[in-house]
């Protein structure tokens, strides 16, 4: 009698299910109003606040040495898709903190300082990171891996004064990764 009386119970509980389920808000995905376009991809999480504008990049060309070619520059709140170079056409600016392997990637940017500070380098893909301040290497003072749900995989802080600063990437097995800096308040 107990296990008819559960399954009856079970029965009227199915039954009354559709009508909740109908009543029951349910999240939707934004979609856009008729006409209006190509839908919005909404990121599945944001960015840090500093790095806000992630979203927002357009495509350079890194150099792969230093002089002799045009050296791309990044500014604060910029964020760009940067085409690298096999590992074995770049003219190295300071010697890699991390060994060359071959089919790796990499490539040179410039970046000037205006203010003491922190200064934190945000990364789309797996690279690895030196900073340089002329011919001398500049260490890093803390490493995070970025939100993945973001598109950040690596964040990476340098401790840096007013000046003019190399950053060349290396060991990176795509030929391009997003890059972006910011300084820390």
């Amino acid at each position: 009698m107990t296990a008819l009386r559960t399954i009856s119970g079970m029965a009227l509980a199915l039954a009354a299910m559709p009508a909740a389920i109908a009543q029951a808000p349910m999240a939707m995905p934004a979609m856009p109003a008729p006409g209006a376009g190509r839908p919005v991809i909404v990121p599945p999480c944001a960015p840090p606040a500093e790095f806000a504008h992630w979203g927002q990049r357009h495509a350079v060309a890194a150099a792969t040495r230093i002089g002799g070619e045009h050296v791309p520059e990044l500014v604060l709140d910029d964020s760009v898709d940067l085409a690298l170079a096999p590992i074995g056409s770049l003219v190295l600016a300071v010697p890699l903190g991390k060994p060359m392997q071959p089919g790796d990637h990499g490539g040179i940017v410039r970046f000037r300082a205006t203010m003491t500070g922190t200064y934190r380098i945000a990364l789309g893909g797996r690279a690895w990171i030196d900073v340089a301040r002329g011919p001398a290497p500049v260490a890093s003072v803390a490493h995070a891996m970025g939100p993945a749900c973001a598109g950040i995989a690596k964040l990476v802080d340098f401790q840096l004064v007013p000046g003019d600063y190399t950053i060349q990437l290396s060991a990176a097995a795509d030929p391009a990764v997003r890059i972006a800096i910011a300084r820390l308040p």
